[in-house]
């Protein structure tokens, strides 16, 4: 039996430098690794994309999640080309397209940050999994858009993710012209956090990493499920929502902490409790 290739690849780093490797604040980056394709969105990859999601999840010590690319100019071209004009069944495609919204609720529902480091261009479907992360920090020569206009395909599912992050006219200029646009333009629509120097590319994710990392884990967490809960209620209900978990962050060691540092002009120690 054939192994199945290493699509994406899965590596620990210390978010502090010369932190030992048995440390209780790591980084884990998972990275597309199928550059002869362009890192094409094949059911393979997204399939060991979302399993080794999981495994980040799992890991305690695992502050951060770090999505990038090993080819040297993109970080994925989308969608699988070949997928889409092949002679399979239109329920069996409809059944494998159920990969994307999995792995974007995977994205969501993961209690730790998850950050996409744009280190190539980012294209078609590999856009609604950026902005299905937290953060996106791009390199200044990267782009990013919807092409799938330009072959007569459509980005229905990552719609839902490009409209909650930008301005209807932007989203559908996006998605009905295909143009690519610059690191910068994508910022300055609300698209990316961050865009960096290419040569400051490594240190400035990293230096972002630690910072993140730096952070109560358990208040991010119950955080990040606060803003996926209340994303899309009416303003009461999510100010009635957010009152009680504000309530049960008070309860946590972690608050207490956090606040006796600051007095005490220190850094905290977490206890994730």
């Amino acid at each position: 039996m054939t192994e199945s290739p290493e699509l994406v690849t899965y590596r620990l780093e210390a978010t502090v430098p010369g932190a030992p490797e048995d440390s209780t604040a790591l980084a884990a980056y998972l990275t597309l690794n199928d550059p002869d394709r362009r890192n094409a969105l094949s059911d393979a990859l997204l399939d060991q994309l979302s399993a080794l999601l999981g495994r980040a999840a799992s890991d305690s010590r695992v502050r951060v999640v770090v999505l990038t690319s090993s080819h040297p100019r993109i970080f994925s071209s989308g969608g699988n080309l070949d997928a889409f004009a092949d002679d399979r069944a239109t329920i069996a495609k409809y059944v494998g397209l159920a990969r994307f919204p999995t792995l974007f609720r995977t994205l969501t529902d993961i209690d730790k940050p998850v950050v996409c480091a744009a280190n190539g261009d980012v294209l078609a479907g590999a856009l609604g999994i950026a902005l299905a992360c937290d953060l996106i920090i791009a390199k200044a020569s990267i782009r990013l858009g919807c092409p799938e206009i330009n072959i007569g395909a459509f980005p229905f599912m990552i719609s839902a993710l490009i409209f909650r992050a930008t301005g209807r006219l932007v989203a559908n200029e996006l998605m009905m012209t295909g143009r690519l646009i610059s690191a910068a333009e994508a910022a300055a629509a609300g698209l990316v956090n961050k865009v960096v120097p290419d040569a400051e590319f490594d240190d400035a994710l990293r230096q972002w990493v630690a910072d993140i990392a730096a952070k109560s884990p358990l208040l991010l967490g119950m955080g990040k499920r606060a803003l996926a809960a209340t994303r899309d209620l009416p303003l009461e209900s999510a100010l009635d929502y957010l009152q009680a978990q504000l309530a049960l962050a008070f309860t946590t060691e972690d608050l207490a902490e956090g606040v006796l540092a600051f007095k005490e002009k220190r850094s905290p120690r977490w206890r994730n409790a």
